[in-house]
C-alpha cells in the first residue's frame, strides 16, 4: 500500500526538503501504519518524489528493490535514503510545490506533464477507460499510478482544470486508494481525492501539507482535516499565500 505526501508552501522553503521529511515520518511509522503486514518484504522498496516549477516537473526516485534494513519507528527507511542519494546526484528544480510516495515510484503520463503518487491500489480492469489507459503500463504501484496519470492528462485536454479533470477520473475508479496529482500547466497546484484510504489535509505557518497518514508530519501540520467519501482537495498556491479548499462529487465548497 504505502503511503503519500504533499506539500504548498509561499514563503521560500524547498518543496523537495519537505516532502523528504515528510517521507522520512512515513518509513518511521512502520509496516503497520502503512498498511502492510509487520515484516512484508519489499515494503517501502522504492521512494519518489516530484516537483512543480515554473515550465515542468521534476521528479526522482529511488529504488526499486527490497528492503536493505527494517523499517520501524525510530528507523529510517532505506528507500528515502536512496532518494536521497540520487538526488545528489541529479537535483531537482526549484519549486514549492510536490508531490511525494513511499512503497511506489510517482507515475507520469506520456508526455511527463502529470505526475501522479498513489496510496492503495486502483481497479484498472473494470472501465473500458481504464483498461485502455493501462495497455503498456508497468505492473504494481507505479503501474497504477501511471494509469491514473494517463487518465488525468486526458481530462485535462478536455476541460482545461487540474481539480475538474481528477474529479472526472475519480468517478471512474473504484474504492481503495488516495492519490496527489500535479500538472505542469498549473505549477502551483496541488490536488487530491480519497477513497477508503485516508488523506489529511493540514495548514500551518503559510503552508499546507497533505499526507495518507497524519504522522508523517511528525510535529503536526497545524489544525488537520480528513478528506472523506467522494471528496477533493484542491490547495493553491498564489502570491503570498497557499489556499485549500475541500469539495464535495459535484464541487460544491465544504471546507475549510
Amino acid at each position: 500500500m504505502g503511503g503519500i505526501v504533499g506539500y504548498a508552501g509561499a514563503g521560500g522553503q524547498s518543496a523537495e526538503d519537505v516532502l523528504l521529511r515528510g517521507l522520512e515520518g512515513l518509513g518511521r511509522l512502520g509496516p503497520g501504519r502503512l498498511g502492510e503486514p509487520v515484516g512484508a518484504e519489499g515494503l517501502a522498496g522504492s521512494a519518489g518524489v516530484v516537483v512543480s516549477a515554473d515550465g515542468g516537473l521534476g521528479a526522482a526516485w529511488g529504488g526499486p528493490g527490497g528492503l536493505s534494513g527494517p523499517v520501524g519507528p525510530g528507523g529510517a527507511s532505506p528507500a528515502v535514503e536512496r532518494l536521497r542519494e540520487e538526488l545528489e546526484r541529479r537535483p531537482l528544480p526549484a519549486g514549492m510545490c510536490g508531490i511525494g510516495g513511499l512503497g511506489g515510484v510517482p507515475g507520469l503520463d506520456g508526455a511527463g506533464r502529470v505526475a501522479v503518487v498513489l496510496a492503495g491500489a486502483v481497479d484498472v480492469g473494470a472501465p473500458a477507460g481504464v483498461r485502455a489507459a493501462a495497455a503498456g503500463a508497468v505492473a504494481g504501484p507505479a503501474g497504477d499510478a501511471g494509469v491514473v496519470a494517463r487518465l488525468v492528462a486526458e481530462a485535462f485536454s478536455s476541460c482545461g482544470e487540474l481539480v475538474e479533470a481528477v474529479r472526472q477520473v475519480r468517478r471512474v475508479l473504484a474504492d481503495g486508494f488516495a492519490v496527489l496529482v500535479v500538472h505542469a500547466d498549473e505549477p502551483d497546484t496541488v490536488v487530491g481525492a480519497a477513497a477508503g484510504v485516508p488523506l489529511v489535509v493540514g495548514a500551518a505557518d503559510g503552508a499546507v501539507r497533505l499526507a495518507s497518514d497524519a504522522g508523517a508530519w511528525g510535529d503536526g501540520a497545524g489544525e488537520s482535516v480528513v478528506v472523506k467519501g467522494d471528496q477533493m482537495v484542491l490547495v493553491r498556491r498564489e502570491f503570498d499565500e497557499v489556499r485549500w479548499e475541500i469539495t464535495d462529487g459535484w464541487g460544491v465548497v465544504v471546507a475549510p
